[in-house]
């Protein structure tokens, strides 16, 4: 059985999101969601996009920060992609769920106001980054 994987990632990544859904499906993952972009009705299609990916995490086996290069800044984690990480560590501790959660490219040291928990997180194991 094909493990089921989430993509995260800013949705201005339309194109590389669509790239790596393409080759993680093509190596064998379910990708059950992914980000994509809203180009009208913001308010009303970003409730329901956002209730649809949260709800994807409760039932997936895989998920796969796509931090790329954004802002200037390399291997960017934008305040969405984070709180998504964080509720996957959350699903993980509180409720003992087992999902393998995972970061495509280094962290910037210092870069984000939540540079140290994500650095943390890494020492604990509770994410790693993603070797395809």
């Amino acid at each position: 059985m094909n493990k089921k994987l989430v993509i995260c990632a800013s949705a201005s990544f339309e194109n590389e999101i669509v790239d790596w859904k393409n080759k993680l499906e093509n190596n064998g993952y379910e990708v059950i969601k992914y980000p994509t972009k809203i180009n009208d009705d913001l308010v009303n299609k970003y409730k329901k996009e956002f209730s649809e990916h949260y709800e994807a995490i409760t039932r997936t086996d895989v998920l796969l920060a796509l931090n790329l290069d954004k802002k200037g800044i390399p291997g960017y984690i934008g305040a969405g992609v984070f709180a998504e990480i964080a509720f996957g560590i959350g699903l993980n501790r509180a409720l003992k769920k087992n999902i393998e959660i995972y970061y495509l490219n280094s962290f910037p040291k210092d870069a984000f106001p939540y540079s140290d928990e994500l650095k943390l997180w890494q020492e604990l194991g509770w994410i790693k980054q993603f070797r395809p």
